[in-house]
Formats: structure tokens, sequence, C-alpha cells
């Protein structure tokens, strides 16, 4: 609570120092703050009706920013292309994060370089598209640093390849979550429990038996959760505990999106919480 109360008041007391770019290119001109910079980029011509872009950051060593959940604390980005033209729609995805604790919360982040793949579908295939973000995003080492960018790139059917944009969206394209199938990884129950350490979720994956795994927990918006904690694993399956306390609930439930890493394999579903797992308010 105190970070989340700090972060708040860096979020309200700081002024953006962000430039904004624009550019007829397949990148933008980085637009820095103090820790990072981020651009737009695009890999270049229509392909099966969308254009492959991409909202790049680099970070210097020890900054991060945060997942679309950020955890116990932090600044998720908010991200519009309200403002773009002959855009149909711009899929946002976001590649498999990594854990974070700074000692007082956990938090759900990306460190280094990471670029979140759009896919955009433009209303009018035959004619170029305005594609225009205006983003707002923290980024934190001892403090966190708000920030925003307007940037904007011009895409039209016969634009050229570029061969460096394409590589890093390609590159970070494999790393989204695929949606969860039949098949391992996957979850397979849900429960929940309340101990001397209060009422905590039980979740069971199939996983592989001997490469890394972990999982990733998203709650409803205005949610703030932990992360799930391996409790055990055993051969092919594997237990997490996940505190509910943060979790935004009502008289019909909750719900939680689970991203399960396994090795080189992601998967993500979204499990509805009924009101009997969660805990009892007065």
């Amino acid at each position: 609570m105190v970070k989340r109360l700090f972060i708040i008041l860096v979020f309200c007391t700081s002024l953006p120092v962000l430039a904004s770019g624009a550019a007829r290119a397949a990148a933008t001109e980085w637009a820095s703050v103090h820790g990072g910079a981020v651009r737009l980029i695009a890999s270049g011509p229509l392909q099966d009706g969308t254009y492959k872009a991409g909202i790049e950051f680099s970070m210097e060593p020890g900054w991060h920013t945060y997942w679309r959940f950020p955890g116990e604390a932090g600044i998720p980005p908010m991200i519009d292309f309200e403002a773009s033209k002959n855009v149909q729609k711009s899929d946002v995805m976001f590649p498999v994060p990594s854990r974070y604790d700074d000692g007082f919360s956990s938090s759900i982040v990306y460190h280094d370089a990471v670029v979140l793949p759009v896919i955009v579908t433009p209303e009018d295939v035959g004619e170029p598209i305005d594609l225009s973000l205006s983003m707002f995003f923290g980024i934190c080492k001892d403090i966190c640093v708000p920030g925003d960018a307007n940037l904007s790139l011009s895409l039209s059917p016969d634009s050229k390849t570029d061969a460096l944009a394409t590589k890093l969206i390609d590159r970070d394209l494999e790393l989204v979550p695929a949606a969860m199938s039949n098949a391992a990884p996957k979850v397979l129950s849900l429960d929940a429990e309340t101990t001397d350490k209060g009422h905590q979720f039980l979740i069971t994956a199939e996983v592989s038996e001997t490469v890394e795994i972990d999982l990733f927990a998203e709650g409803p918006e205005g949610s703030y959760i932990a992360l799930p904690v391996l409790l055990q694993r055993d051969g092919a399956q594997a237990t997490w505990s996940l505190s509910s306390r943060g979790l935004v609930q009502s008289e019909t439930g909750s719900s939680l999106t689970f991203v399960l890493v396994d090795g080189d394999t992601a998967v993500e579903t979204k499990t509805e919480v009924p009101p009997e797992l969660l805990p009892k308010t007065d």
C-alpha cells in the first residue's frame, strides 16, 4: 500500500518528459524518458489484410516497465489508437513478462527491451492508413517516472518491407501466449481455501516435467493482486497459491486470467471465479 501511494504521488506530480514523434517511415524517432525510450515501428506492406506494427521499449539497465496488469503495484500502459485514420481495429499483444519483487510488493514487468506487437486492420485495404498512438506508461528503478508519447506512422499497401522492424516484431510476437487448448500445458483446476495466511486460491496445472515453469494472474479492472506462489511440483502437475487480497469482486463473482509458462511455450486462459470460491465479506 505504501508503494502504491508513492507511485500515485509520482504519477500526479511529475510532468511528462517524452517528446512526440511523427514519420512517414517504418519507425518513428525515439521518444525519450529518464531510464528509457519508446517508438512506434512497422514491418512494411499489407499482408493478409493487416499490417504488423509494434510499440518498442528500450530501457537502461535496472529499469523496467509494466505488463498490461502490473501486479500489486505499478502503472500499466494506457494505449490509445483512436486518432488513427482508415483503421478498423488495432490489436495490441503482450509477450510473456517477468516477475519483479522490490521487497515490498511483487509486480509483472518487462526489462531491457520489448516490442508489443500490434496487428492493424484497415477499413479500406486499398488506401493508406495513418497509425496514431497516444500512450501513458510507467518506467521504474529506484523511482517510478510516468511519461506520455504521441507517435504516428503512415502505412500503405505498397510500403517497402523493413527487415529490422520485421525481425523485432516477429521476435516478440512469438512470445505472445497462445489460447489454452486441451493439450498441455494447461490449467486443470481452480480451488480456494482459508488458512492462517488468509484466503487464497489454489491453481493446479499440467506442465512439462523438466523445463522451467511460471504462472501469472490478472484480475478484473481495479484489482491489485500478488503473483502466484509455486507450492509443489510433482511430475507433470504443479500447484500455485494466489492470495485473493486486492481482487475486485461482485455479487456474481470475479474472474482471473492466467498466463501459464512452460519452457518456451506460454498459454493464456480466462477463468470465472464463482462467489463460493471468493472470501466472505461482511
